[in-house]
């Protein structure tokens, strides 16, 4: 692998696992051994990063890193896509931070 190639390669793995960080800040809830979920997903990509740590073929890496970035996409889609939901029934329901109670003002 060349320089360049090496260089750039590790910068687009380096983008990924900050994405991933920032990512699993969203994921406050309780995962089904009691483990906050963002603390489950942070070891898993750790892990996920250390086993590719050794790989010499670019081709491979690079592989890798198209499919993290793609279920990385996912994942951040379906968790908007639930918490848009959440809000729509929270507003239906006028339990939401805009409901009748006043509590939540929040500014906009």
């Amino acid at each position: 692998m060349s320089f360049t190639a090496m260089m750039a390669t590790r910068k687009e793995a380096l983008s990924l696992y900050r994405d991933i960080l920032r990512t699993a800040r969203n994921f406050p809830w309780p995962h089904e051994s009691g483990r906050p979920w963002r603390d489950v997903l942070v070891e898993s990509a750790r892990a996920e990063f250390e086993q590719a740590r050794e790989l010499t073929d670019t081709n491979e890496t690079m592989r890798r890193i198209v499919v993290g970035r793609h279920c990385l996409d996912e994942a951040a889609k379906q968790f908007e896509s639930k918490r848009l939901e959440i809000l729509a029934q929270q507003k239906r329901d006028g339990s939401g931070p805009d409901g009748p109670s006043g509590a939540g003002t929040a500014r906009r």
